[in-house]
């Protein structure tokens, strides 16, 4: 019936409620045999002897009587097989439903969890951005001082007036 192995649980439930009315409908025809059956047998108990032990009545009727008994047992046995692999679709039915519905739970929980997961990568990954931004202006900083110290070094008016501060040591002495 279905082929797809995953499918919608809502859909698999009315597939599942579907087959469960056809299997009671089933079950339903092979109790009406089964009466109709025991109904024959109890009007006709003779019919069912063997041949030899017949005395009355036209073998005819008796013939047409057997023949209708055996195509009610081919019904009974049609109608088993069906209920039979009914029972088995809905079983498979059941444990498809079973594991779909595992499954959407442990994706509903891993999608609770993301954002957490998330969050705590960003997290890593700012604290790592931070300090490098801190190493980078520390550097800068040393790098500045060094450069200010070489430039007051060989021109000492000069430098406080060309570099630009950048948070660097600050003079309030001007040339």
């Amino acid at each position: 019936m279905m082929n797809q192995p995953q499918q919608d649980p809502t859909a698999l439930e009315k597939e599942l409620k579907h087959l469960r009315q056809q299997l009671s409908a089933r079950d339903q025809l092979v109790d009406q045999l089964s009466s109709e059956l025991f109904r024959l047998i109890q009007a006709h108990p003779p019919l069912l002897a063997p041949a030899a032990e017949v005395t009355t009545g036209p073998l005819s009727q008796v013939d047409r009587l057997r023949q209708e008994l055996q195509a009610v047992e081919e019904q009974i046995e049609f109608y088993q097989q069906q209920i039979d692999d009914r029972d088995a679709e809905i079983n498979r039915l059941q444990n498809s439903c079973q594991s779909l519905s595992e499954r959407n739970q442990m994706l509903e929980r891993l999608i609770q969890e993301l954002p957490e997961v998330y969050k705590h990568q960003f997290s890593d990954r700012l604290d790592q951005v931070k300090n490098k931004m801190q190493s980078l202006q520390t550097e800068n900083q040393r790098l500045y001082s060094q450069i200010q110290q070489e430039s007051t070094e060989e021109q000492p008016g000069i430098a406080r007036r060309l570099l630009p501060s950048f948070g660097g040591p600050k003079n309030s002495s001007t040339s």
